[in-house]
């Protein structure tokens, strides 16, 4: 509660500052004929959001989920409209499925979307369409609007706010609270709930760079299905509705025509495809290969995964963001009792595990991964860890040495 209180606060001292102070920092935000902000006076206005959510303690920084998220937003972005644009793709620690582009082409991604996609290309899909968001200048006409009707907001809140105390009584406070959330929600559909037409632009579009980029253009209507799927199992009570589908709606329509699209391009698009953690092509990034078109077949498209390294970051997000490393664990073992866990989900065991103070356990399930899967950068990481903190210093240090001699540009590494 105190996290979602003090976001709803930093939230509500953004809307207010293009009014008030933030006007002496940043650029003013256009007038009311259409006139756009520059390219740089975008990135300070995503800056300062992103500042902010850091501030709070929303955003997830961890160097090897970092990497990967810009590795992968890196591709779709050289592959978009706008190839010139300067991108910043971060985490955020939410399990909550949500997405979402502000100026700058400044895009942040949930850790729950990560957690509810089967393959990197869904996760994709959704950072395509965010880029798009962006590449079309959708979301640069919305703050505009937003701001033509920032001040209504505002005073909205404040007269709800005071309505809440002028009540009195113990539940003021709740109603205080209740007042700035409704204000949130009113800025946030001012500036993210686009209309029909720029969603749909933005799956075109979005789907041409997933296309581009090497990756299976029915990955974002496959993702959308899940999605769909999601928003039915709420209506039972049984999930909370993501948030995606609050400013995204998803329908059959929507779902069709994204498919109708990828049919088009999916004859034409080259395949990135990998196993689990590795290649066995020297002339290209470690867990990537390609399969050319025309002749890629289903199972092609299924094993796409890009950089190699999704799996092991969605299980690393999972680590991350569970309330604890035990509710981690169980998480694993509620896996393991569907099946035997893969070496991704033996990956994500062996960090729980490390982080709930077993380091011994922890050391066995990473050797017998590294084993399999030699000079991985991200197991040999954890293994090292983990022997530092079984009291092995000795191997933990011939690791790290092996480590920073083939990596030694590696932030994850280095730190």
């Amino acid at each position: 509660m105190r996290r979602t209180r003090l976001l709803t606060a930093a939230l509500v001292v953004a809307l207010a500052a293009p009014a008030g102070v933030a006007q002496e920092r940043l650029p003013d935000m256009g007038s009311s004929a259409g006139e756009l902000l520059t390219p740089h006076q975008q990135a300070q206005y995503g800056q300062m959001m992103l500042a902010q959510l850091r501030h709070y303690d929303y955003v997830l920084d961890d160097p090897l989920v970092d990497e990967w998220l810009s590795a992968l937003g890196g591709r779709l972005g050289a592959n978009s409209d706008t190839p010139d644009q300067s991108y910043t793709f971060f985490m955020l620690r939410e399990r909550q499925v949500n997405a979402f582009a502000t100026l700058g082409g400044y895009i942040g991604v949930n850790s729950g979307l990560v957690l509810a996609a089967e393959r990197e290309d869904e996760v994709a899909g959704v950072l395509a369409h965010e880029i798009a968001h962006v590449s079309q200048q959708h979301v640069l006409r919305g703050v505009e609007r937003a701001q033509r009707d920032q001040m209504p907001i505002l005073l909205a809140m404040l007269g709800a706010i005071v309505a809440a105390q002028a009540a009195g009584g113990s539940s003021s406070g709740e109603a205080t609270q209740a007042a700035m959330v409704a204000a949130m929600g009113l800025s946030q559909q001012a500036r993210i709930n686009y209309t029909r037409s720029n969603e749909h632009e933005a799956d075109r579009v979005g789907i041409r760079t997933l296309a581009r980029s090497g990756y299976d253009p029915h990955a974002m209507a496959d993702f959308f299905g899940t999605m769909q799927t999601l928003s039915r199992v709420n209506a039972a009570g049984a999930y909370e509705f993501p948030d995606y589908l609050r400013t995204h709606p998803v329908t059959t329509t929507r779902i069709s025509e994204a498919k109708s699209r990828a049919e088009q391009l999916a004859d034409r698009a080259p395949v990135f495809t990998s196993g689990p953690f590795g290649s066995g092509n020297p002339l290209l990034p470690a867990g990537l290969g390609v399969v050319p078109r025309p002749g890629a077949t289903d199972a092609d498209r299924a094993a796409s995964s890009g950089t190699g390294r999704f799996e092991l970051a969605r299980e690393r997000l999972r680590v991350l963001t569970a309330e604890t490393p035990r509710q981690a664990i169980r998480e694993y073992e509620q896996m393991e009792a569907a099946g035997p866990l893969d070496d991704a989900a033996r990956y994500g065991l062996a960090q729980a595990l490390l982080r709930s103070s077993q380091p011994g356990e922890a050391v066995g399930i990473l050797e017998e991964l590294l084993a399999g899967n030699p000079r991985d950068i991200w197991i040999e990481l954890a293994l090292a860890e983990a022997l530092a903190r079984a009291g092995k210093a000795a191997e933990a240090d011939r690791h790290f040495q092996a480590l920073s001699r083939r990596a030694p540009n590696n932030r994850a590494v280095a730190l």
